[in-house]
């Protein structure tokens, strides 16, 4: 099984500044629909993580939440794009969770709930925490340049290396050529 690992907010979608009301918040980020079905098409399960501390402030509640991914598989639907899962932190950062940014433990639930290994995993990600989690897994490392996320030089530690690419179209190719380039599996 090929897994990819999606950061929802600024890869799938726009990122929502303040409250989530609902679907009328969904915004999806330029050729991520497209690109999410040629990933589906060859062969790869998608799965998206967010950060959602509204959730534990009460800024909104899970109805509010579910209503804005309902929107967001229906526009994905239109293009033939499937996402297995949608894994989220409800928690405020005052909590200290465990979840994501610097600590991996959502990531390590996906990989239990998908039987992965994560140095088969691939996380696509704009976020250096994210990406930070990911590496202390051992997962294999996409950052996507996206206007107003990090530089790519400060998003990981200089021992970590992640494949940099300049948008979500890019990565996918990079992803299928990689896939088309190794030999089958016994």
């Amino acid at each position: 099984m090929k897994l990819a690992i999606l950061e929802r907010d600024g890869i799938v979608g726009q990122p929502v500044p303040g409250q989530l009301s609902g679907h009328q918040d969904w915004q999806s980020m330029p050729d991520a629909a497209i690109s999410i079905a040629r990933l589906n098409l060859s062969g790869w399960h998608v799965v998206l993580v967010a950060n959602q501390p509204g959730l534990g402030r009460g800024l909104y509640d899970c109805a509010a939440l579910n209503d804005y991914h309902r929107q967001m598989y229906k526009e994905l639907a239109t293009v033939g794009a499937k996402v297995d899962a949608v894994f989220f932190c409800p928690h405020p950062p005052d909590d200290h969770c465990d979840c994501l940014d610097a600590q991996a433990a959502l990531l390590r639930q996906i990989l239990d709930r998908f039987n992965m290994e994560a140095g088969k995993v691939a996380v696509i990600a704009r976020s250096a925490s994210l990406l930070q989690a990911a590496a202390s897994l051992g997962a294999r490392l996409h950052w996507v340049s996206v206007p107003g996320g990090p530089d790519a030089e400060t998003a990981l530690c200089p021992s970590q290396e992640a494949q940099q690419h300049a948008s979500m179209v890019q990565c996918t190719e990079h992803l299928l050529q990689s896939m088309a380039n190794r030999p089958p599996q016994a």
